[in-house]
């Protein structure tokens, strides 16, 4: 732990700790934790997953708040700056509200109340869930940081079996195997030559096997035609003839199943065959069957795709339920995602960069604006696809029902995402924070968690210390990345106004 941060708690609570790290997110090895402690769990809105934990020793008061003089920072517009506080008294714990929008117990606002292990408070009507625990079992645990590094705070990531912190919510064990997009060989006649570049939705591909419990019906497979046989034992997908795929997994309702492209801890994108087109078909993983709120979230959001209209966007076509799965059925987009540029051709210029920025604020413009809005929360260069027909268009890509969800069970330490989001806060902001690591990104080609560190405004995105970056674009890029979702450029349209002042593009 770098000194600036250790300076900041009083020496009866400073905390020993090794700095190493590991893949791409820094973590911390902690000693042994006393036995009288207190934990403050956040949990995602739908309040079956733990977000975030802190753990506390030595505290007589613990206090939460938007400031980021806080033990505990939550970035919420309903959140107070002083919010409440945990304090130590000579009965034991008590909870003291102290914001303006209230703190609530059970739905009834509080003001002052004795604190039961396990409970659960609300920051305002319609703001995070907290629950206070005091104690817990483990110890000597290695917790990975994520968001804001605070005063006195531990953070432990969603993936800790610990003893104080439980959870109902399923998880998957499967590690998809990493690979470059697929080549979707698609030939059928009513595809274009657009068409048989690289599957865009998609970042892992995975055996194609079935999966069980998925609604999968493995006994109905696809009859194919005589034209076929000569291609069944290539690599092809599709039959070069007459366009049937050449191998299917069985069906899924009235689609045939080719290929698996992508199976994360949240969902598994399939790619699918029916009467001559292709489609994609999103829904979540098994597990989730019995989980009712994740299936009617699945369900609500699936259904307000389907309004989507944009040419930057991809099209949702339908969604229904099989074997107790719900389904959304998506266009196919191919070309390659501005990582594989990147990574591929290297980096480009601060033109090109910009330009490619502004097309996606368009398509946020566009989402923003629905009602509800719509947030993206997966905006980094894996979602921006450009098309295989141009090198200048760009579709948005990666919007999925459930994303709020799938941010809270595998949080994203590439530095992409905004702080508020590791605690399943998201916002219009939340978007176009993430703009800025991707802009650096396609600058510099190199991982935006680069460039968080530990400094005067504590534990955030530096754009300043990025080596060779226009100096104009600097105050840009450091308000989308304000750790205040607030104090954030409000809308797409005033980001599109200070970028194209930088650099005059006809877009």
């Amino acid at each position: 732990m770098n000194e600036a941060f250790d300076q900041r708690a009083p020496k009866h609570r400073r905390i020993e700790a090794t700095f190493w790290h590991q893949k791409r997110s820094p973590q911390y090895k902690f000693s042994a934790l006393p036995a009288s402690v207190i934990t403050l769990t956040l949990l995602h809105p739908m309040q079956s997953v733990p977000v975030q934990s802190w753990i506390f020793e030595h505290e007589s008061v613990v206090r939460i708040g938007r400031s980021t003089d806080n033990h505990v920072i939550l970035y919420s517009a309903v959140v107070s700056r002083h919010h409440v506080e945990i304090r130590q008294g000579e009965t034991g714990w008590e909870i003291v509200n102290l914001g303006a929008n209230g703190t609530y117990l059970e739905g009834r606002r509080i003001t002052k109340v004795p604190v039961e292990d396990g409970v659960i408070i609300r920051l305002a009507r319609s703001g995070p869930n907290v629950q206070i625990h005091l104690g817990v079992k483990s110890a000597d645990t290695a917790y990975p940081a994520l968001g804001e590094k605070t005063v006195g705070q531990r953070t432990r990531p969603t993936s800790t079996a610990a003893a104080n912190v439980q959870t109902s919510a399923p998880s998957s064990e499967l590690t998809p195997t990493s690979s470059q997009d697929p080549q979707a060989d698609i030939s059928n006649t009513a595809q274009s030559a657009e068409q048989r570049g690289t599957h865009a939705q998609t970042v892992v591909d995975v055996e194609s096997q079935a999966l069980p419990n998925s609604g999968l019906n493995s006994d109905d497979k696809l009859i194919l035609s005589a034209c076929c046989q000569r291609y069944v034992a290539t690599e092809r997908l599709f039959c070069l003839d007459c366009g049937k795929p050449l191998n299917t997994l069985g069906t899924i309702d009235a689609y045939h199943v080719v290929k698996v492209l992508e199976h994360d801890r949240l969902g598994i994108t399939q790619l699918v065959w029916q009467d001559g087109q292709t489609f994609m078909l999103r829904t979540l993983n098994p597990e989730w069957a019995s989980h009712t709120e994740a299936i009617e979230l699945f369900e609500q959001e699936a259904e307000q795709l389907l309004k989507v209209n944009h040419p930057m966007l991809p099209r949702f076509i339908d969604v229904f339920v099989a074997g107790g799965q719900p389904y959304l059925v998506m266009q196919p987009l191919y070309g390659q995602s501005l990582q594989r540029v990147i990574a591929t051709t290297g980096v480009v210029s601060l033109q090109q960069a910009i330009a490619w920025v502004l097309q996606a604020c368009h398509a946020l413009e566009y989402l923003h604006q629905q009602t509800p809005p719509l947030i993206h929360q997966d905006i980094c260069p894996e979602n921006l696809l450009r098309r295989a027909a141009t090198n200048s268009e760009i579709t948005l890509v990666g919007l999925y029902p459930c994303r709020s969800l799938k941010m809270a069970i595998q949080p994203d330490f590439a530095g992409y995402p905004a702080p508020e989001q590791q605690q399943g806060q998201a916002f219009i902001a939340s978007d176009l924070y993430a703009l800025a690591p991707t802009l650096v990104y396609l600058l510099t080609g190199k991982p935006p968690n680069t460039f968080y560190t530990q400094r005067e405004q504590g534990y955030r995105f530096y754009p300043e210390y990025v080596p060779g970056l226009d100096a104009e674009l600097v105050p840009i890029l450091r308000k989308l990345t304000n750790p205040a979702p607030d104090e954030r450029y409000s809308s797409t349209r005033e980001l599109v106004e200070a970028l194209q002042e930088l650099v005059p593009i006809g877009v």
